[in-house]
């Protein structure tokens, strides 16, 4: 997996598919990676509609996506690692084990991005960012969903059609 740092494109090359804003969802259905990792879909009913994927191994890590769409374009990326020692249920989970999956995500962008983080901050909670002017790719714990994230998000565009 390669992250573009002039655009934030993703490339999975096993997959010979490439993610990128504005990506349309006809596009991404023709893909290997849609073909072979797609396992279900959650229409918000606001416009905005919500694509899961079984896991890809990436750089010695099991990396999930899930891809927001804003109607049929694509609008920002969420990502996820996992190991077999995370918790599958509210009994095996605790905040030490969520916070050890925080810094999991971060030490994966720094190694997928080949750059350390623009900024790290603490509040209002842990959050790991790297700013590029097209956007941001950022990994936070948030203890209000008891879950650690980590994602994309492009700047909207100014003159909007």
């Amino acid at each position: 997996m390669l992250i573009n740092h002039e655009n934030g494109a993703i490339k999975l090359e096993t997959f010979n598919t490439n993610l990128y804003k504005g990506m349309l969802l006809s596009q991404l259905q023709e893909t290997d990676f849609y073909k072979e990792k797609y396992y279900n879909m959650w229409d918000v009913k606001t416009g905005y509609f919500w694509y899961y994927f079984n896991h890809i191994d990436v750089l010695g890590y099991q990396v999930h996506f899930q891809l927001c769409f804003w109607e049929n374009q694509l609008h920002s990326i969420h990502m996820n690692t996992r190991e077999s020692t995370d918790a599958r249920n509210w009994n095996e989970w605790s905040e030490e084990k969520e916070m050890q999956v925080f810094y999991r995500n971060n030490k994966f962008l720094t190694s997928a991005l080949g750059i350390p983080p623009t900024q790290k901050t603490k509040t209002p909670y842990p959050r790991c960012t790297f700013s590029f002017p097209w956007g941001e790719i950022w990994s936070v714990y948030d203890p209000r969903s008891a879950s650690s994230l980590m994602g994309i998000n492009y700047n909207e565009e100014e003159n909007k059609k």
